[in-house]
């Protein structure tokens, strides 16, 4: 009697779980295919094991692969472009002109700090991810606005090597590595905030030339808080690609879309500058209105197109994955000196506020935390670029 009673309790359970389910299901909104494949490029690593309570130091180890550390070329670079670059800016004045001296940004093309991720073969200098890392952080903890230039996250020159064809990377790749393009990255419509993926006021219809009968894209779009955009050369411009009459036949497909326009490109206007937060770093507005996109300024050429939110995820996983954990790094880091320096100098009692244990009890959890977000960041770097990376080319 009791084992019935127990399988018509687990029936019950079922059959009522799953109503209930298909029922919240069909009131859910469904997930979007930018969702779904910003969903599987995450993956859970020892942070699991953390939140679960019992977090275990040999699975930290076979989670992660210690490196090296740098190579000989990426080390002098740290310590001799780097720490030039450190003596030139000075951050009180770019806080105050809202802008780094001629001198600064001169030095930041001539020595390469643009082109630290592309290969050397077009001109950069192919230095690893966790080389840019420790350098971002360096610069970071001189003067925030230099690490926010330098890296440019959502830059089209690291998509330009995986994705762009031979003919685009030809062009670009060698003037991005010297600084005579400076990127930006035109994707945050006016109304997206931080949704990166509602590309409101971005749009482009797959359409042929009037007179010569090219194929191309007729794009609209008008962009704002783009890092970079009113000293770039070269705008990697995302938008939703809208192809009603099936040009695009077999090659390509609607969809978010990546296109590369220079400066000067015929209704691309490169408008007034912000300062959010009054923040010196350069950060504009990117605008057009039925602007003529030729097929082969989209990144990766037609058969590319429909593929660009691909792209933006890789984009944001070694870009904005690397930069903002090094700056963040680089803030912890400044905060202990700065914080211990004013503890000596400031007196209470005529006794230096350093010696009270309040005082040093605060100070050593700015040590300690600091130290926590330097070894996470190495860590983390280790297991995304260390022995294996993610393939973002199966999605």
């Amino acid at each position: 009697m009791s084992s019935r009673l127990a399988v018509s309790r687990v029936a019950r359970r079922t059959f009522v779980s799953r109503a209930a389910y298909n029922a919240a299901k069909k009131l859910m909104p469904k997930i979007s295919e930018t969702e779904r494949v910003a969903l599987g490029c995450g993956t859970v690593g020892f942070d699991r094991d953390i939140f679960s309570g019992a977090p275990k130091l040999e699975s930290l180890l076979e989670t992660y692969t210690p490196k090296m550390g740098l190579t000989a070329e990426e080390e002098a670079f740290l310590g001799a472009e780097c720490d030039e670059l450190c003596g030139i800016v000075d951050d009180f004045e770019v806080l105050q002109t809202k802008d780094f001296s001629p001198e600064a940004w001169a030095f930041m093309r001539r020595q390469g700090f643009f082109g630290l991720k592309i290969p050397k073969e077009w001109g950069g200098k192919g230095f690893s991810t966790a080389a840019t890392s420790a350098i971002l952080v360096k610069l970071a903890s001189v003067s925030s606005d230099l690490s926010s230039t330098v890296p440019n996250s959502l830059g089209p020159g690291e998509l330009l090597v995986r994705y762009g064809t031979e003919a685009q990377q030809h062009k670009y790749l060698p003037g991005l590595a010297d600084g005579t393009y400076i990127p930006c990255f035109g994707l945050t419509g006016i109304h997206s905030g931080s949704d990166a993926t509602s590309l409101i006021g971005s749009s482009g219809r797959v359409a042929r030339h009037p007179e010569s009968g090219e194929l191309g894209v007729v794009c609209s779009f008008d962009k704002r808080y783009i890092t970079l955009a009113p000293v770039a050369g070269l705008v990697g411009l995302g938008f939703e690609l809208e192809d009603p009459d099936g040009l695009l036949g077999s090659s390509g497909a609607p969809g978010f879309t990546v296109a590369l326009l220079e400066r000067d490109h015929p209704g691309l206007e490169m408008g007034p500058r912000h300062c959010p937060l009054n923040a010196a770093f350069m950060n504009g507005t990117v605008k057009g209105e039925d602007v003529w996109v030729p097929m082969d300024a989209v990144l990766g050429g037609q058969e590319r197109c429909g593929f660009g939110w691909h792209m933006f995820v890789e984009c944001l996983a070694e870009g904005r994955g690397v930069s903002l954990p090094a700056m963040a790094v680089a803030l912890g880091k400044g905060v202990g000196p700065i914080v211990g320096a004013y503890s000596r100098a400031r007196k209470q009692f005529k006794v230096p506020i350093a010696d009270f244990g309040g005082v040093q009890e605060a100070c050593a959890l700015v040590a300690s935390d600091g130290y926590i977000s330097l070894a996470s960041t190495r860590a983390e770097l280790d297991r995304w670029f260390g022995t294996s990376r993610p393939n973002f080319e199966i999605l």
